[in-house]
Parts: C-alpha cells; structure tokens; sequence
C-alpha cells in the first residue's frame, strides 16, 4: 500500500499543478476581457502577461502531464490533459483575439 501511495504521489502533483494551472488560465483570460471592457491599455497590457504566463504554466502542467499519460492512472488524467488542451485552445484564442500593437499612442 505504501509502495502503491509513493508512486501516485508524483501523479497527484501533477493533476494540482494541472487544476492550478487551469485556474490561472480562467483568471488571466476574465482579466483580460475585464480589462478590454474597461478600454485601459495598462491593463489589457497587465492582463496579457497573466495570459502569457498561464499560457506557460498550462504547457508545463500538459507537459509533466504526459510523461503520466498511460492506462495506470485512467480517466482523470485523461480528463485533465483535456481540460489543459482546452485552456491553451482558449489562450491562444483570446491572444489572438485581442492582441495589442507593441506601442500603444
């Protein structure tokens, strides 16, 4: 049992930093359409570098993800790999989106 416990406690880290991961993504991309409503180019710029660093922390978690990614650890990892390709769908749609020149007048 111990044995069994040891080698899921790896998994688990990776399914938090993965729910992590997609949190940040929810929240980075709410403050960005917060922050387009608003028409305020310091906080769309604020808000596109939390999209930007969840974007990062989105592939990091899919990344430690996969090394997982076999039958052992079944539907909850496959979910979560679903849900992280979700997120950085859903990123990289609203950078596109709403992206902003480089020099704002």
């Amino acid at each position: 049992m111990t044995n069994t416990r040891q080698h899921q406690q790896p998994v688990q880290h990776a399914l938090d930093a993965a729910d992590q991961a997609i949190l940040s993504a929810q929240h980075a991309q709410h403050k960005l359409q917060v922050a387009i409503s608003e028409a305020n180019p310091q906080s769309i710029q604020s808000a596109q570098a939390a999209l930007e660093q969840a974007k990062h922390q989105v592939d990091d978690a899919n990344e430690q993800l996969q090394t997982f990614n076999n039958e052992q650890y079944g539907q909850q990892l496959k979910q979560t790999l679903e849900q992280l390709t979700q997120a950085s769908q859903d990123i990289h749609a609203d950078h596109e989106k709403f992206h902003t020149p480089k020099q704002i007048r």
